[in-house]
């Protein structure tokens, strides 16, 4: 019996050809969607839990809870060795301390050339990081790897980057920027699984301590370390949290303040480790973590997704089902039982779904490629395979397989025979709502996509075009590497100018969209305390090359005359120090006194993601780790081979590295640029899935009034008015789900637009144009069938009759 069952579904997929794929390529579509996304979501959810300790592992943080509210990543270098000492319950600490600027290593193998290579990726580190979080050692020893100064860990890839086939234990690497070698005493392999920790080498702590002065060790208030704390396996975080307030007194008291003011000020949270990458956007983060707010996007996009598959698949098959009404009355006169349809229907339906359900997982193998390119993820087809995601898959080829078979057999079970034999198809009021119904939250999903889809475009949009009171246009800029350079730094900068293709040459410390240091600034002679503000460094050249404008006072001279500083302060600094008239009032910074020279208007040295802050900047070329170079018109190309050959000349050894200051502003805005992809793509899929359902349903409709169609046509009835009137019960049920949509994808949108500072306005327009894409695709798709059946002939239509 079973196996006449399938026998019997195969021949009705091979006779309804076109409803059969429909119905087989949209499920295969949506599962494939849906488990892509399933997919970005588990690894977003992965971080850090890869480690065998996670759950004993967390970050120590500081907060300042004065007005600004400001948390940082970072803290003290002797936080975490402090509290291991007050604390009894931690059991280890790791600190990592990144190395600035960015290190430039070399390596000179026997009779060949240099290998040289900027390194942003890696830190200084204590020796306990190896047992904390579980090093992998490919060469070398673990147990004193880390030990000795001098030393440095590599990762697999950047030891063959510099090595080849080498074995590197014991060989050096040149630090070019110290001058300094180091000897490599390990290999590690890289983490296997998603972390916000990560790291091309790891010095070691004993070298930072050798090199580096006894008042930056011990600063309790210097912001430079990542302190992680392991507890011992009996004690859990709340009972370390009790005893962090009185920790924090005795540690602060050494600054000189009270312990009422300590505990006004100041706070130590600590963070699991699971939650750093989607729950931490704190101060000087290691990296740029994401947010906890995507992973609900694309869990509700993908639930959306693969309830629109399943949709689809439950009304093609409700309407191929109704199809067979004179089958269904042959087998009752026969004998077959109300229960035996109800398995035949089954089993032909779960046959469509496993179909549907194989097509999806090579579609999937397909797409995973494309997918990882889109949004820089790491995913691969084989992570499909864990017991959660292959129980996913079961539970919903089988809810799928039931709701579709079991609905239209139970039905149609039910008819008479008479009425089944006499071939009359169902009209049935109930069945026709469930339908309806159905393709309304089909489209509903698919408008609500479509309409994210163009408020996201438009808030990339407005990042990418919104004045930022800078130019940044034909701005090239060149990273200074080392003492040699530093030292060279203004004969290089007068070289560069002679160039016919430069306008001008500026030295700055940091690039607008990098991350500028806080430090408190105190003009003299207020009342108030000092005021944290954002600090950078450059010469009278940074102004007129980024067209930033003066309000007030005057831009630096090149010849520093009284003060040994010259500071000059953006609007929102002035706002912030209370100032009434800042020009030619002392000021004080990092202990230094200068003069406040001039006034610039706020411009956005940070991303649109946050207001413009406080800035300070202070002339001081010599702190300065760029030239800006302000190019002219399309000479760009003879700039960049200009600037490498002159610092080849004039600082040989020198790595040339270089950036683009509006593609580097660009860069700012990856994350949500990578959402605003994913969700183009899916929202084209959503559609796209419904369109093939309508476009089903719309041949099945049409099947059902041909006789209608070729009386109309026998009576006078012109095409175009047939075309309406098959078309508009389709495009009334389109409207409904527009106008059901548009209200929730309001919200939404609104809700996600509270995460920027500068956030757009949802505008009319943008619900007319989702409304319209919607209709118009379609209209496309019933349109295709409403014609043929309104030109076919009359006699053809109706010669059973």
């Amino acid at each position: 019996m079973i196996r006449n069952y399938f026998k019997i579904a195969w021949r009705n997929i091979r006779r309804y050809k076109l409803n059969s794929t429909l119905t087989v390529v949209g499920l295969a579509l949506g599962l494939a969607c849906g488990l892509l996304m399933i997919l970005h979501v588990q690894q977003e959810l992965a971080y850090d839990k890869g480690f065998a300790k996670a759950d004993r592992i967390y970050r120590v943080t500081q907060e300042d809870i004065s007005e600004k509210n400001q948390q940082w990543a970072a803290t003290s270098p002797i936080l975490g060795i402090e509290m291991q000492k007050a604390i009894p319950a931690i059991q280890s600490v790791v600190r990592f301390h990144r190395p600035s600027p960015d290190r430039v290593f070399s390596y000179v193998p026997l009779g060949g050339t240099a290998r040289q290579f900027e390194e942003k990726g890696g830190y200084f580190a204590d020796s306990t990081v190896v047992d904390v979080f579980d090093l992998q050692f490919v060469k070398g020893n673990p147990r004193t790897a880390l030990k000795q100064i001098d030393a440095i860990v590599l990762s697999e890839a950047m030891a063959r980057k510099y090595f080849g086939h080498e074995d590197p234990i014991g060989k050096r690497i040149q630090d070019d920027l110290e001058k300094r070698p180091l000897t490599v005493t390990g290999v590690i392999r890289e983490f296997p699984f998603p972390t916000h920790l990560q790291f091309d080498y790891l010095i070691s702590m004993a070298t930072f301590y050798r090199y580096a002065d006894k008042n930056t060790l011990e600063s309790r208030v210097w912001a430079g370390f990542y302190n992680y704390i392991l507890l011992d396996k009996r004690s859990s975080r709340s009972e370390v949290e009790a005893r962090i307030p009185e920790f924090m007194v005795k540690f602060y008291q050494a600054t000189g303040q009270t312990r009422k003011q300590i505990l006004a000020t100041r706070r130590t949270p600590i963070q699991p480790i699971t939650a750093i990458h989607l729950h931490s956007k704190l101060e000087k983060e290691m990296g740029i973590n994401s947010d906890i707010t995507y992973v609900y996007v694309f869990s509700i996009a993908a639930l959306f997704i693969l309830l629109i598959a399943a949709v689809n698949f439950i009304n093609m098959a409700t309407a191929q089902a109704f199809n067979r009404i004179k089958e269904v009355g042959v087998r009752k006169v026969l004998g077959a039982h109300k229960e035996q349809l109800i398995r035949q229907f089954l089993g032909e339906s779960f046959m469509l779904t496993l179909l549907g359900a194989v097509i999806a997982f090579l579609l999937l193998q397909l797409a995973i490629p494309v997918y990882n390119e889109l949004t820089a993820k790491n995913l691969r087809f084989g992570q499909l395979f864990t017991a959660s995601t292959v129980a996913l898959m079961i539970l919903l080829t089988a809810l799928i397989s039931l709701i579709a078979g079991f609905y239209p057999a139970w039905f149609i079970a039910r008819i008479n025979p008479v009425t089944s034999l006499k071939g009359k198809k169902s009209q049935d009021s109930s069945v026709t709502l469930v339908r309806k119904s159905l393709i309304v939250f089909q489209f509903s999903v698919s408008v609500f996509m479509i309409f994210s889809t163009v408020v996201v475009y438009r808030q990339m949009q407005f990042f990418r075009h919104k004045a930022l009171g800078f130019d940044q246009e034909q701005v090239i800029a060149v990273k200074l590497y080392g003492r040699d350079m530093q030292d060279k730094a203004s004969l290089i900068q007068q070289e560069l100018q002679k160039n016919a293709a430069v306008t001008n040459v500026a030295r700055i410390s940091r690039l607008p969209g990098d991350r500028f240091g806080v430090d408190l600034f105190r003009p003299l002679g207020q009342l108030n305390e000092a005021t944290a503000c954002r600090f950078m460094w450059a010469d009278e050249q940074m102004l007129p090359v980024l067209s930033i404008g003066l309000k007030e006072g005057r831009n630096f001279v090149s010849k520093v005359d009284g003060a040994h500083f010259s500071f000059i302060l953006n609007e929102s600094a002035v706002k912030a120090l209370q100032l009434d008239s800042p020009i030619r009032r002392k000021a004080v910074a990092f202990g230094d006194t200068g003069e406040i020279v001039g006034i610039v208007n706020d411009f956005h040295f940070a991303s649109l993601h946050t207001t413009v802050e406080p800035l300070v900047i202070v002339q001081n070329p010599g702190q300065a780790n760029y030239f800006l170079l302000k190019t002219k018109g399309n000479q760009v190309r003879e700039m960049v081979q200009f600037a490498q050959s002159t610092l080849a000349r004039l600082s040989p050894g020198s790595l040339f590295s270089y950036t683009f200051l509006d593609e580097k502003l660009a860069q700012l805005y990856d994350s949500e640029q990578r959402v605003g992809n994913v969700l183009n793509m899916f929202a084209v899929f959503a559609l796209f899935i419904s369109c093939l359902g309508l476009f089903g349903l719309s041949a099945y409709a049409a099947q059902l009034r041909r006789k209608e169609v070729g009386i109309r046509k026998v009576l006078g009835a012109s095409v175009p008015s047939l075309i309406v009137l098959l078309s508009s019960d389709f495009l009334r049920l389109v409207l409904l789900a527009i106008v059901l949509a548009s209200p929730l994808g309001w919200w939404a949108m609104n809700q996600w637009l509270q995460n920027f500072a500068y956030p757009i306005a949802i505008e009319w327009w943008m619900f007319v144009v989702s409304a319209l894409l919607t209709i118009l695709v379609a209209l496309l798709t019933i349109s295709f069938q409403s014609i043929q059946t309104a030109v076919l002939n009359p006699v053809k239509s109706l010669r059973s009759e």
